[in-house]
């Protein structure tokens, strides 16, 4: 009699573990959904670059080439768009031009849903500058 209690506390205990490992996660991160990586980052952006403490607009938006990106007009207040690959809370400006000729490459960290830090070289005319910028809505 007691090696068919133990058996049937031990189905008894592994039904009770299968039960349980059958419910929903609460936080199953969903790809493009409402709240993943990129869509928390579209928006107009205030900028506040204080290399030369100037202030101007960028507006960041879906890449349609490349779902891992996003494109972002007026980078550097240059007036034309660079693209950013999305990691995570990291955004990738890898080395390209925009505006007249600037090269510009840098990233920039997602700390909220009001701030994104950005740090950058920018390249006009041979002259390198290392700039610091802080978007804000």
């Amino acid at each position: 009699m007691k090696p068919a209690l133990s058996f049937l506390v031990l189905l008894f205990t592994a039904f009770v573990l299968t039960l349980g490992s059958c419910q929903l996660d609460e936080e199953i991160n969903i790809p493009g959904g409402n709240d993943d990586n990129i869509t928390r980052l579209l928006g107009t952006w205030d900028v506040l670059d204080n290399a030369l403490k100037l202030n101007y607009e960028v507006r960041i938006e879906r890449d349609p080439a490349n779902s891992s990106q996003v494109i972002l007009r007026n980078f550097a207040g240059s007036g034309s768009a660079a693209k950013a690959l999305v990691v995570g809370s990291s955004l990738i400006v890898e080395d390209q031009v925009v505006g007249s000729n600037w090269l510009v490459s840098g990233s920039g960290s997602y700390r909220n849903s009001s701030r994104i830090d950005f740090t950058y070289s920018l390249t006009i005319s041979g002259q390198v500058e290392q700039r610091s910028a802080i978007f804000s809505r």
